[in-house]
């Protein structure tokens, strides 16, 4: 049995979004500590100290410590990246084609042998038609 990759256009969208927003974020925080931690002996140490004591001004009135933008950040990251991996989705098509002739008017036609019972789409009977041809 096939299978095919199906994508839906918004969950890719929106996971896009997400990344590039949680991408953003980080990359703001490693901006604004950038010059001090690459200039240390210890850059981890450093990084990790002003995550929790540097202020980051978002508007007027509005301030918040770097390591919550840092969480932010990781959070939209990884909700964008599993959006993007459910949006996709596996479906398994129909199997080959095959030759059926119907018992009753000697007609045959292509289909997949999914189904026992059909109707003949030539004399509209229900029944089991022979394979002719796999």
């Amino acid at each position: 049995m096939k299978k095919t990759l199906r994508r839906q256009k918004s969950g890719y969208a929106l996971g896009l979004i997400l990344v590039l927003s949680g991408l953003a974020a980080l990359i703001t925080a490693v901006w604004k500590t950038g010059s001090q931690v690459f200039q240390a002996e210890n850059p981890v140490y450093v990084f990790w100290r002003l995550l929790w004591t540097e202020n980051l001004d978002f508007l007027q009135g509005i301030e918040f410590k770097l390591v919550y933008l840092v969480v932010l950040g990781v959070t939209m990251l990884v909700a964008g990246v599993v959006v993007i991996s459910l949006s996709r989705q596996w479906i398994a098509l129909a199997g080959e084609k095959s030759l059926f002739q119907c018992p009753f008017c000697n007609k045959q036609w292509s289909a997949s042998p999914d189904k026992a019972l059909v109707h003949c789409p030539h004399c509209r009977q229900l029944i089991h038609p022979r394979l002719v041809e796999h």
